[in-house]
This record gives structure tokens, C-alpha cells and sequence, in this order.
């Protein structure tokens, strides 16, 4: 494998893994969508899968962070998800998609699944989008054939790296949670049938 799977958190996701986590610091019950989240936030790790937040998230968290006694979790957080940057097609790739019927917001976070980097640069788009969000992911179901068309068109037109770019799978986080840990154990089969 080349890297960690790199999923991005939409802010609902980010929001359930934080309440989670205040929850359980506070000796509180969570609910099932904060237990989802909350597995997907454990399962990440620098070998199998790396986080990553929207800016827009990232600015909230900051303000919190100054003025709630829960500033060392929200600093937690963060340390274990990092900030997504858009990159040049980034904006061009929101419009397209808002013409799909999606919102400007969920526009915004599918083309940062796409069209987004890490702080340094070094990687283009995601493997995951994980959403809590039923209508984005039913919109996106039914119009996946024809946004990756829509992309593939627009790849003939760019340079490298972005002609390389790629749709990202758009799940709930239990659902990316499974499909790790079936990717991690067959990486571990292989492995163990490279050894013999």
C-alpha cells in the first residue's frame, strides 16, 4: 500500500467525534451516530488511515478551543485530523457539482474530496468522504455515473498532477470503518503469503 487511505470528515462527522468525545469525558452515554464516528476517529492511524477536516471546521474548532473547558479534546482532535487545502481545480470542481443539484456546502466538501491536498502537499484528493448526511449520500448515488463522466471530461483538459485526480467513495463512517479493516487484513494476508 502507498499511504494511509485518506478520509475526509464532513463537519456533522467532525462534530459527532467531538461530542463523543466530550461525552466520554464526561462519563455520558453516546448515541449511535457519535459510537460510528467515534470508531472511525480510533481506526485512524498513520499506516491505514489518515483524517482530514475541512478548513471551515478547522476555524470553528479554533475559536473553541479558546474558550471552553474541553480545549485539551478539541486540541486533541485536532492533532489527529488534519486541515484538507483545496488546490487549483478545487473551485472550478465545486461548480460542476452544484450544477449536479447539490448544495453549495456538500459541493464544497465533495470537491475538497477530490480536488484537496494535505498541508503539505504531497497528496491529491481522497479516498473517503465520510458523511452522517442521507440526501448527500442518496444525490450522490444516483448521480455518480454521471459526475465521474463529467470529471474524466474535465481531466483531458489538465496537467498532471490533476489529470490523475479521482472521485472519492462517499460513506457513513461505520461504512468506512468495515471497508478498512477488510482492506488491512488482506494487506495482512498477502503479507503473511509473501513470507512463506
Amino acid at each position: 500500500m502507498s499511504g494511509p487511505l485518506r478520509c475526509l470528515l464532513d463537519k456533522v462527522v467532525a462534530r459527532r467525534i467531538m461530542e463523543a468525545l466530550l461525552k466520554l469525558a464526561s462519563a455520558q452515554d453516546l448515541i449511535a451516530e457519535e459510537v460510528d464516528a467515534l470508531s472511525l476517529y480510533e481506526r485512524s492511524d498513520v499506516r491505514w488511515l489518515q483524517l482530514f477536516m475541512a478548513p471551515p471546521t478547522d476555524h470553528i474548532l479554533a475559536r473553541l478551543v479558546l474558550s471552553t473547558p474541553y480545549a485539551p479534546l478539541i486540541a486533541l482532535f485536532r492533532t489527529r485530523a488534519e486541515v484538507a487545502r483545496p488546490t487549483r481545480y478545487f473551485k472550478r470542481w465545486s461548480r460542476r457539482l452544484r450544477d449536479q443539484g447539490f448544495t453549495r456546502e456538500d459541493a464544497a466538501i465533495l470537491a475538497l474530496g477530490t480536488f484537496g491536498t494535505s498541508p503539505a502537499a504531497d497528496v491529491l484528493g481522497m479516498h473517503f468522504v465520510a458523511t452522517l448526511d442521507r440526501p448527500m449520500l442518496n444525490h450522490w448515488q444516483t448521480r455518480q455515473r454521471t459526475i465521474q463522466e463529467r470529471l474524466v471530461a474535465m481531466q483531458r483538459q489538465l496537467d498532471p498532477p490533476y489529470r490523475d485526480a479521482f472521485l472519492p467513495q462517499i460513506r457513513r463512517p461505520e461504512n468506512i470503518v468495515q471497508e478498512t479493516q477488510s482492506s488491512q487484513q488482506m494487506l495482512r494476508e498477502g503479507e503473511a503469503d509473501y513470507e512463506v
